[in-house]
């Protein structure tokens, strides 16, 4: 073990509280994207629920639509690897059913090793770090025939907005 720094109670109380002012404030900043985040979200499965969209959604062998719509700079995330994104989460009637946006921070968790919905774990593993698109999960990709009562209906398609903050 090797002592780095000694700092004094009251230096070590200042820095923490320098870092809980910081971390609130970056919360902030990310609520306050949130009225236009869903909103454009809200016109993107509007638009794919009328058909617009036909010839911009790419699609995968298993189904998994997806519209990259910032191509990111960072690495692309690694199975197994611990990855953190901001999202929010639609059906395909407009309702909005979950974002990390309103609360402040992004969601962290190993990609590919089954912790979230397999359209997530596929969909995900598709952008750069840095990067953000748009994931149309068909039901078995997302919460199957049984849904996720009483907020996801069964067989729901699932729209996300979905943005690659962290890829480790």
């Amino acid at each position: 073990m090797v002592v780095v720094d000694v700092k004094s109670e009251a230096d070590f109380q200042a820095e923490q509280s320098q870092k809980q002012a910081e971390a609130e404030a970056e919360a902030e900043t990310i609520r306050a994207r949130a009225p236009q985040v869903l909103a454009a979200a809200k016109d993107m499965v509007a638009k794919y629920a009328a058909g617009e969209l036909a010839g911009q959604v790419q699609r995968t062998g298993t189904g998994l639509g997806y519209i990259i719509e910032q191509e990111g700079s960072g690495p692309m995330p690694e199975a197994g690897r611990a990855v953190s994104v901001q999202y929010a989460g639609l059906l395909t009637d407009g309702t909005v059913f979950d974002n990390s946006f309103e609360r402040g921070s992004p969601i962290q968790f190993p990609l590919g090793v089954g912790r979230v919905i397999p359209g997530w774990d596929e969909g995900i593993a598709l952008l750069k770090e840095g990067g953000s698109g748009y994931l149309f999960i068909p039901h078995q990709l997302g919460y199957g025939e049984a849904g996720s009562p009483p907020v996801i209906p069964g067989n729901a398609e699932l729209v996300f907005f979905v943005e690659l903050i962290k890829a480790n």
